[in-house]
C-alpha cells in the first residue's frame, strides 16, 4: 500500500473526466461502476499492459479521499450510518419489503464508491460457504493461482493483512470459550489525533492523505457524472454501453467496447443483466432472484469506572480496537468485539455478530421492462426459516457475550431484550455520539440492521450459475460482472477481500482475451 506521508510538491490531481471524441477508433475494455470492484479490475488491467479501459461512474471525480481522511472521527461515523447528509448518497430502488432495502440503504455515487466508506475488515469466505462456489474458482482462492500462491494469500498480502481462517490465529482477547484476534484491517494511520484509511484503488493515483497526485493512471480513462442507461446488445453480444451524462440537456449516446463489465453494485448490476437478459430473450421473467445482505445485530454497553477492581481478568486493560472470532459452523457469523475508551475510565464495548443470509427465490430484483431505459427497479427481501434460525442463534451468543462481560464488570446480567428484527427500534446507527451519549444507563442496548444497509448486498449473478467461472454472462457473449453481486454464496465473512481477489481474477481473463475489432464512441442519433 503506498505510504502515508504526503509530499506538498506534488500537484492536485486533475482527473481526466472526459473520453475521446467520435474519430477515437477503439475501447477495449468499458467498466460501468467505478467503486473497489470495478476501479480494482481497471487498475489490474493496467497492470496487465491493457491500455484502453474506460471507467464510466455515475458520480463526480470530486471529494476523493476515504471519509475517515477528510473528516474527524465523529463526522466520518455520521456520514457512514447516517448518510442522508451525504451528497452522494442515493438510491435506484424503491423497496417492497421497507423498512429493508429503504431508510439508509443505497448507493454512494462518488468515484471511489463505496471504498471511500469501508472500514477496512479483510476476511476470507468460510470453507463452508466456498463449498457451494465452483470448484475452479476455490481452487484459486485457497489453493494455487496460476502456478503461485492463492489469490487470497496474494491481495492479503498486498493490503498487509493475514488471510488465514480465524481459528488459525493465536487468540489476543478472551472472554470465556470465545478467542478472539485482532480484525484484519486494510487501514493505514497517520497523524497524532487517530485518523486513518482504507484502502481503495484510488491510492495507487492519488494520495490517500492529500489528495495529490500520485503517478498514472496510465491506460485508465474516467467518464464521472454518466448514468449507464443499458448494455448495448446487438446479434445477441454487448457491444458496449448507452450512456447519458448529467445536466439539463445532456443527451444518450453509445460507448462501443469489446467487453463490458458490469461494476455498479449488485442491484444496479442486477438491473443493467435485467435489462441485457431480456433484450437476448423477451420472454425471459425480468428478475434476478437470491439477493442476500449479511444479517447482523448486536449490543452496545458503556462500563464506567472500568479501572477498579471489577475488572478480574483484566479486561479494562485491553487496547482499543476491533476483535473477531469466527461461530461455530451452525451460527453461520462472525462475532466482532469493538473496545473504544471514549473517556477517562470508560470502556464502550460495540459487540455484533455478522452472519449470512442464504441466497434464494424470498429475495429478488425485479425490473419493469419499458421501451426506454433504465427501468424501474425494485427490491424484494424475504428471511427465509434458515435465516431466521440463524437471527436466533446469533440472540443466543450475544446473549452468552453479554453474561461474560457482565461477569467480567460485575453487572447485573439481566436477559437481554431484542427488537422484532424486521422492525428495530435501533439500528447500528445507535452508535453515534448524539444517540448513545445521550443515554444514562450503562446498558446493554440491543441494536441490528435493516437489510442492505451493511453495504454487503449480493449473489443475485453467481458465479457457475448466471456467469461461468471466467466471470462471463452465460447467455451474453462479452458481457462480465463482478463484485459480491457475483458470489454464489455470501458466508458470514465482509466481501471486500473476496472482491479485490476475483477483481484480480477477472482482470487476467479479460487482459487474455483479444480485441475483436476497433469499435467508436457514437450518439445515440448516429446509432
Amino acid at each position: 500500500m503506498p505510504t502515508a506521508d504526503p509530499s506538498p510538491d506534488l500537484p492536485e490531481w486533475q482527473w481526466p473526466a472526459t473520453v475521446p471524441d467520435a474519430d477515437d477508433p477503439h475501447c477495449r475494455v468499458v467498466i460501468a461502476g467505478g467503486g473497489l470492484a470495478g476501479l480494482e479490475v481497471a487498475r489490474q488491467l493496467a497492470a496487465l499492459g491493457v491500455d484502453d479501459v474506460l471507467v464510466i461512474e455515475a458520480g463526480p471525480a470530486r471529494d476523493l479521499l476515504h471519509i475517515n481522511s477528510a473528516h474527524q472521527r465523529d463526522q466520518a461515523l455520521r456520514t457512514f450510518l447516517d448518510p442522508a447528509g451525504d451528497p452522494h448518497f442515493q438510491r435506484c430502488w424503491t423497496s417492497e419489503s421497507a423498512p429493508h432495502y429503504a431508510v439508509n440503504a443505497g448507493l454512494r455515487k462518488r468515484l471511489g464508491g463505496r471504498s471511500l466508506y469501508w472500514y477496512g475488515a479483510s476476511l476470507p469466505v468460510e470453507d463452508w460457504a466456498l463449498a457451494d462456489w465452483p470448484e475452479p474458482i476455490v481452487t484459486d482462492l485457497r489453493g494455487s493461482w496460476r502456478g503461485g500462491g492463492p489469490l487470497y494469500e496474494q491481495v492479503a498480502a498486498d493490503l498487509g493483512v493475514d488471510p488465514n481462517r480465524l481459528d488459525s490465529r493465536q487468540p489476543v482477547l478472551k472472554l470465556g470459550e470465545f478467542g478472539l484476534v485482532r480484525t484484519p484491517q486494510a487501514e493505514t494511520r497517520f497523524g497524532d489525533d487517530g485518523r486513518w484509511y482504507a484502502y481503495s484503488p484510488l491510492d495507487h493515483w492519488r494520495h490517500p492523505v492529500s489528495g495529490a497526485a500520485l503517478d498514472g493512471p496510465r491506460g485508465i480513462r474516467f467518464l464521472c457524472g454518466t448514468e449507464v442507461l443499458s448494455v448495448d446488445i446487438e446479434d445477441g453480444r454487448a457491444r458496449g454501453v448507452l450512456v447519458r451524462e448529467s445536466g439539463p440537456n445532456a443527451g444518450a449516446r453509445r460507448i462501443s467496447a469489446d467487453s463490458v463489465v458490469l461494476a455498479a453494485g449488485t442491484i444496479e448490476s442486477s438491473r443493467l443483466a435485467i435489462q441485457a437478459l431480456c433484450a437476448i430473450d423477451p420472454s425471459r421473467p425480468p428478475r434476478l432472484k437470491g439477493l442476500t445482505d449479511h444479517i447482523v445485530q448486536g449490543f452496545f454497553l458503556r462500563v464506567c469506572d472500568a479501572g477498579d477492581n471489577r475488572a478480574s481478568h483484566g479486561l479494562s486493560d485491553v487496547a482499543p480496537g476491533s476483535y473477531v472470532t469466527a461461530c461455530e459452523d451452525a451460527v453461520r457469523s462472525n462475532l466482532f468485539i469493538t473496545v473504544e475508551r471514549p473517556a477517562p475510565g470508560v470502556l464502550l464495548f460495540d459487540v455484533r455478530l455478522t452472519g449470512e443470509q442464504l441466497p434464494g427465490t424470498g429475495s429478488h430484483v425485479t425490473c419493469v421492462p419499458t421501451r426506454d431505459y433504465p427501468w424501474r427497479t425494485t427490491v424484494t427481501a424475504g428471511l427465509a426459516p434458515a435465516d431466521r434460525e440463524v437471527i436466533g442463534r446469533q440472540r443466543q451468543v450475544l446473549e452468552v457475550v453479554w453474561h461474560r462481560l457482565a461477569a467480567e464488570f460485575g453487572l447485573t446480567a439481566t436477559p437481554l431484550a431484542f427488537d422484532d428484527f424486521d422492525h428495530p427500534v435501533r439500528t447500528n446507527a445507535f452508535v453515534l455520539p448524539e444517540s448513545i451519549g445521550a443515554e444514562t444507563s450503562e446498558g446493554p442496548f440491543t441494536w441490528s440492521s435493516l437489510l442492505g444497509t451493511e453495504d454487503h448486498e449480493g449473489c443475485t449473478l453467481p458465479l457457475g450459475d448466471v456467469l461461468d467461472d471466467r466471470h462471463a454472462f452465460a447467455a451474453i457473449p462479452c458481457l462480465y460482472a463482478c463484485g459480491p453481486a457475483t458470489f454464489p454464496r455470501m458466508g458470514a465473512a465482509n466481501p471486500s477481500l473476496t472482491t479485490l481477489a476475483l477483481a484480480r481474477r477477472l482482470a487476467h481473463f479479460l487482459a487474455a482475451t483479444p480485441g475483436r475489432q476497433p469499435h467508436r464512441m457514437t450518439s445515440e442519433a448516429e446509432a
